[in-house]
């Protein structure tokens, strides 16, 4: 036979082959389209969002939180940061140590400066909702570094009010300030969530600062046990995975209308791209799945909800990379749950610590122990969401401790550390709440 004919034939396979598999993938393409389409419709007729206008309802101007925290964020003066970090002085706090007379007044310099940006955060707190106005961008992220440098500020000066004396005054910053940052929690973005539990673990911490060793009225206790409602914090969090599956749907339409992700270019990238679009289809409904996986982990504590997140994100990064056609899929989330976890130790240890004041001052005396509090003041005793065992608790002559273990799962004997990095950073050792009252 011919080299002419042994090409000719070859060649001829190959269109076949091509043919036949061009075919294929238009058959692919076609079915894997038309079932994304019932699965998107599916998820929508049971209340899934599938774009950013499923949400929620817009959120009426007068009504609206989020431009009033835009416009703090628009006053901040941020001048003190080369001077002072308000965040590590909370740290010398934390840890027992007083903040120097340098630092302390460049705090207070600080504040204020940006006094009306904290006045706005602290009108916002009364607004029902918070919501972003341009619903057409689930990416869109505000500057919300400069939000927690004014959270920090607030804390501050809740804290200063009490050592002025007027801790009442204080406290009832200190509530507005918790409210601003659990109305941000409305807007259901991860980022945003992970940001709020930081700026809620700052101010509880600073709440400490405020009742420790001081004089407090139980009515005043009263209203700030009321507003430290853990179940619905973390309901409010886990609904912030809403915004993941949106940003995984946009994504994958990007690269299905000729968009692939920004680190690929050219022609060939393209042609990839558009051979693997019935591919890309199904990862997607793959992974809306596991957002909706990854949503049930948040109906139990972090204890219950652990080994199941860590079995996830194992899997997640043991993807094949044909599994990784574009920037979708979420990992990393037990350190999710690790940082809210925190913020749920710290809330309640302060449970527990406020209950145990309002127990002090009705007879005088510490209780000897969590369930001495249960059912006059807490409705049930608080499980240490790391271990899911009772808080440590200890009265001694320095007077009360409360404490998680931590994610360590160690006795530290109460120690922790505040610095800034852990705002954002899980950490080894316990969480604490302590009171400077003696018997």
């Amino acid at each position: 036979m011919s080299i002419r004919k042994i090409l000719g034939r070859t060649g001829l396979v190959l269109v076949a082959f091509v043919a036949v598999f061009l075919v294929v993938r238009a058959a692919l393409n076609y079915t894997t389209g038309k079932k994304l389409e019932r699965f998107l419709a599916g998820a929508k007729a049971k209340g899934l969002p599938v774009s950013y206008a499923d949400l929620g309802p817009a959120c009426p101007g007068q009504e609206n939180a989020r431009p009033l925290m835009k416009a703090a964020i628009a006053l901040y003066d941020g001048g003190y940061q080369e001077k002072v970090k308000p965040g590590l002085e909370l740290g010398n706090l934390y840890d027992g140590r007083a903040v120097d007379g340098k630092a302390r007044s460049l705090i207070r310099a600080a504040i204020d400066s940006n006094r009306r940006s904290i006045d706005f955060l602290i009108e916002a707190a009364g607004r029902p909702c918070f919501r972003e106005p341009d619903r057409s961008d689930p990416f869109k992220i505000d500057n919300f570094a400069t939000m927690m440098r004014l959270i920090r500020l607030c804390g501050f000066e809740t804290t200063f009010r009490a050592e002025a004396g007027d801790v009442r005054g204080g406290l009832d910053e200190w509530i507005k300030g918790l409210r601003f940052v659990r109305l941000t929690l409305q807007e259901p973005n991860l980022m945003e969530a992970l940001i709020a539990i930081s700026n809620a673990r700052y101010l509880l911490a600073h709440l400490n600062q405020i009742v420790a060793g001081r004089a407090v009225e139980i009515d005043d206790l009263k209203a700030v046990l009321k507003e430290l409602d853990v179940a619905a914090w973390r309901a409010a969090v886990a609904g912030s995975w809403k915004n993941e599956r949106i940003i995984l749907i946009e994504t994958a339409k990007d690269v299905l209308r000729g968009h692939p992700p920004e680190y690929e270019s050219g022609w060939g990238a393209g042609l990839l791209f558009w051979l693997a679009r019935p591919l890309i289809r199904t990862q997607l409904m793959r992974q809306c799945s596991e957002v909706d996986e990854i949503e049930t982990m948040w109906s139990d504590p972090f204890y219950k909800s652990r080994p199941r997140m860590n079995a996830y994100d194992r899997r997640h990064e043991d993807r094949p990379l044909s599994d990784r056609l574009f920037d979708g899929g979420i990992s990393h989330t037990t350190g999710t749950g690790m940082k809210n976890a925190s913020l749920e130790a710290l809330m309640e240890t302060a449970r527990i610590g406020l209950a145990a004041r309002i127990y002090f001052a009705r007879g005088k005396h510490w209780p000897a122990a969590v369930a001495d509090l249960v059912p006059g003041i807490l409705s049930q005793e608080p499980l240490d969401p790391f271990t899911g065992k009772p808080f440590l608790f200890r009265v001694d002559k320095e007077g009360l401790l409360v404490y998680s273990l931590g994610s360590n799962e160690k006795d530290d004997g109460g120690r922790g550390t505040y610095s800034i990095t852990e705002l954002v950073s899980p950490k080894d050792d316990d969480w604490a709440w302590r009171d400077k009252i003696r018997n």
